[in-house]
């Protein structure tokens, strides 16, 4: 009943994963990072220039819906126009 290397594969993995959690990912020592860098500083935004920022979206997602909608269409068109010219 040799299971080969397969079983010995299996528990070598197990064996890492348990030692992977035991580890503290961030900790900072391995970085090298500064003490007094703690986290990504988020200055508060009014509500105004968020609204200004969905409203700049919302458009540039409309222009983009529009321009792929005309391309489709012509693409659609020219593939009818031809299917109807090699038919007549």
């Amino acid at each position: 009943m040799g299971f080969g290397g397969a079983a010995a594969a299996m528990i070598t993995s197990l064996k890492n994963n348990d030692r992977r959690n035991k580890r503290e990912a961030f900790d900072g020592s391995w970085t090298g990072t500064d003490e007094k860098s703690e986290a990504i500083k988020v200055e508060p935004v009014s509500e105004e220039l968020l609204q200004e920022i969905r409203d700049k979206l919302k458009n540039q997602r409309r222009t983009l819906f529009n321009r792929r909608l005309i391309g489709f269409g012509l693409i659609i068109a020219l593939i009818v126009g031809c299917i109807m010219y090699l038919l007549i």
